[in-house]
């Protein structure tokens, strides 16, 4: 008993440090920076720490191996079919079109499962548009925003977010005088308790709604005792006798 306390605890305390959000950092001015935080771990991504150089150790002398004698590999027979083949056999085009539909519903369904797991705690961006005359500057500018603004609104839309934490700033500049034509802020929490219940979920429905479905299609479909019966000749039945 105290041993199945000690398992439950164990899954407990991984189940609550997977609760941990992992947030991923973005930010982009002069350069692109991007690092991972975990927990009071933080990893830089881009630009990475570069790598010292490691010593270069003394090659020992390896001893000659003695050659050990090869089996003989067993040659499978070509004209045995595959299960792919057996499958085409039994099943045909429309087989294989059933099992394309079930697989894109899965992925369907893993797909609105995985939104659950971000949230947006913050996206601040901001684009300066420049150069040009004033009136392909202006047709730049609504391109720009028509692009811009209906893609964050996809992303409010669809994944969780913070209160007031996207903001976006699109203005045009025609004095020429801007520096910088682009800069964003971002930082995104991942949840991998939910992530990795979803991909669970997900191989579950594949190995029970399309691998089993697969192997089962690519054997011959079973035939009725009572058709077998029919068809097979009876043991008793008179036969003519030439004498």
């Amino acid at each position: 008993m105290v041993f199945l306390y000690v398992l439950l605890g164990i899954a407990a305390l991984i189940a609550l440090l997977l609760s941990v959000p992992l947030i991923v950092q973005a930010e982009y001015g002069q350069e692109l920076t991007l690092r991972v935080r975990w927990l009071f771990l933080r990893i830089p991504i881009v630009p990475a720490k570069e790598k010292k150089p490691k010593k270069k150790k003394k090659k020992k002398k390896k001893k000659p191996e003695k050659e050990k004698p090869e089996k003989p590999k067993k040659e499978k027979d070509p004209t045995k079919p595959n299960v792919i083949q057996r499958f085409y056999q039994y099943q045909g085009i429309p087989g294989f079109i059933d099992l394309l539909r079930r697989t894109v519903e899965i992925l369907k369904k893993f797909r609105h499962g995985v939104w659950l797991c971000f949230r947006i705690r913050k996206l601040h961006l901001q684009m300066t548009i420049t150069g040009g005359e004033p009136q392909a500057l202006v047709d730049q500018y609504g391109k720009t925003c028509a692009a811009v603004f209906p893609a964050l609104g996809w992303l409010s839309s669809h994944l969780r977010t913070k209160r007031g934490g996207m903001r976006a700033h699109i203005s045009p500049d025609f004095t020429g005088f801007a520096k910088k034509a682009m800069a964003f802020d971002a930082d995104i929490s991942i949840c991998p308790l939910v992530l990795i219940c979803a991909l669970l979920a997900m191989l579950v429905r594949l190995g029970l709604r399309v691998v089993l479905r697969f192997f089962r299609g690519a054997k011959p479909p079973k035939v009725p005792k009572t058709e077998a019966a029919n068809t097979l000749p009876a043991a008793n039945s008179p036969t003519n006798n030439t004498i």
